[in-house]
């Protein structure tokens, strides 16, 4: 259940990078050119002029987004597994709550799969410690 469940999320993962990615696309050269590095960006949303505002949303869809960090947990989660380390049962539930929220916020979205990965993160995690 743990690889199942590290295998989930970095789908998940790379799923939302790439999906997200494509609508991104066009504001990255902006990004390189630094052009977050503006004050316009900690306007409120309501008075960021629209192009700022794409840029923004495109930014904290894909590299500022949580898709990066879950990859990351992924690749420790499997390499905990692959030692025969156990994986700590608060990384499934703190996943499991915040995946939880997000999924009664917005629907549709991935978050109920990623409940269910964390889930087997649980379940992993309890059959490791007995």
């Amino acid at each position: 259940m743990i690889r199942w469940s590290a295998r989930a999320m970095i789908a998940l993962g790379l799923l939302h990078l790439g999906v997200l990615g494509l609508d991104a696309a066009a504001d990255m050269p902006g990004w390189l050119r630094l052009g977050l590095w503006t004050l316009e960006h900690w306007q409120p949303p309501a008075g960021q002029p629209r192009p700022v505002l794409d840029s923004n949303l495109s930014f904290w869809t894909t590299v500022g987004s949580f898709a990066v960090p879950l990859l990351i947990l992924a690749q420790l989660v499997l390499w905990l597994d692959r030692r025969g380390l156990p994986v700590p049962a608060f990384i499934g539930w703190s996943l499991a709550a915040w995946l939880t929220v997000a999924a009664l916020v917005i629907e549709p979205s991935g978050f109920p799969v990623g409940v269910a990965a964390a889930g087997c993160l649980i379940v992993g995690s309890d059959r490791q410690g007995r």
